[in-house]
């Protein structure tokens, strides 16, 4: 008996040995790489305030502005293709498609605008009215109704970085932050629907797919009350909707 019993000890401890050398390995985190970059005019001079927003999938995920010097960051991501979008009053905006740590290094772009006849803002919105922001001017006069009502010159005093902060006074509208890079609209926990220029657009955010400079006017309606009959929905009375009339239209 007593030959039997260090093989079979052996046979044990391999045995386990081995389970445990089958372990899979600790998962690796993915690297991240840097996107930053520089704005300049035609001429080689640095443009501060330009806006430059990083979209991926035709979703914006984060908008900053560039620095005196016309240098930007947008932070880490990891790498892919991805597009720039950078605008600046005065200047023609600009498309950039990028690839996100091409050469495994941080991604730095330098980015040129063209100058273009500036337009007066004033008179867009006073034609506006008359043609595609007809109905939310209409919907604005409707007396005694429930809606929420922003356009051009009440976004110009907020200035906010992200639309979804033009909410934040309505009462029972929560903005919690999201991994996007904009904000999150909730009311009593359900997210409002969302139109823009008179198509639904089924499970977006809204600072996904708007910026304060792209709206000409923007409704809210908490609830059924008072939601114009074009945008009715009965199965989404508790969440409201959110309706964006783009300038662009």
């Amino acid at each position: 008996m007593s030959y039997f019993r260090p093989l079979i000890t052996c046979v044990t401890l391999c045995v386990a040995g081995s389970f445990a050398f089958a372990q899979p390995p600790a998962a690796v985190s993915p690297i991240e790489y840097n996107v930053g970059g520089v704005v300049r005019d035609g001429r080689g001079n640095p443009l501060d305030n330009a806006e430059v927003a990083l979209l991926s999938g035709g979703i914006i995920r984060l908008v900053v502005q560039s620095a005196a010097n016309g240098q930007f960051t947008l932070g880490n991501f990891s790498a892919g293709k991805a597009t720039l979008q950078i605008r600046h009053i005065g200047y023609e905006q600009l498309n950039m498609n990028i690839n996100i740590g091409a050469d495994r290094k941080p991604t730095f772009t330098e980015i040129v605008l063209e100058e273009v006849p500036q337009k007066l803002e004033e008179v867009l919105v006073k034609s506006d009215e008359k043609g595609r922001l007809r109905e939310f001017a209409e919907h604005k006069a409707v007396p005694n109704n429930f809606g929420h009502y922003f356009d051009r010159s009440d976004i110009r005093k907020k200035n906010p970085t992200y639309a979804s902060e033009m909410l934040r006074t309505v009462g029972g509208v929560q903005i919690q932050a999201s991994s996007f890079g904009g904000n999150a609209v909730r009311i009593r926990g359900c997210r409002p629907l969302l139109w823009m220029d008179g198509q639904r657009i089924p499970g977006a955010e809204l600072d996904e797919v708007a910026r304060p400079s792209d709206i000409a006017g923007m409704e809210f309606y908490a609830s059924n009350a008072g939601i114009p009959a074009e945008f009715m929905d009965r199965n989404n009375g508790a969440c409201g909707i959110i309706v964006v009339w783009s300038k662009s239209q």
